[in-house]
């Protein structure tokens, strides 16, 4: 009996988790992120996205500490101080970093 029970159990958590893979694959594209996305917890919370490169002097988000470039972008440089002045620090479209070492950003 117990055999039997855990063995619907595990059917039925697999069940549930294969609806959940299909559900996210059958997402239609405009649904998906896009711009530029920075997160806290290393990709784990989303905090800002910018949907449109422009080039300007932008305020980090300080709790930020990853960032993807999902589509528009070919570089993202850093700076330490608020209004992009200073030492740039090209850092891509993809990365990790300690939250709080750079205040501002541009991207292109």
């Amino acid at each position: 009996m117990r055999a039997r029970a855990a063995r619907a159990g595990a059917v039925l958590t697999m069940s549930a988790i294969m609806t959940a893979g299909l559900g996210l694959l059958a997402t239609p594209a405009s649904a998906q992120e896009s711009g530029l996305t920075f997160y806290s917890g290393t990709f784990a919370t989303r905090v800002a996205n910018v949907p449109a490169p422009t080039g300007a002097c932008t305020a980090l988000p300080p709790t930020a500490d990853s960032h993807v470039g999902w589509s528009g972008f070919r570089d993202v440089t850093f700076y330490q101080t608020p209004d992009c002045s200073g030492q740039a620090t090209g850092v891509g479209t993809l990365r990790t970093y300690e939250a709080g070492r750079w205040t501002s950003f541009r991207a292109v």
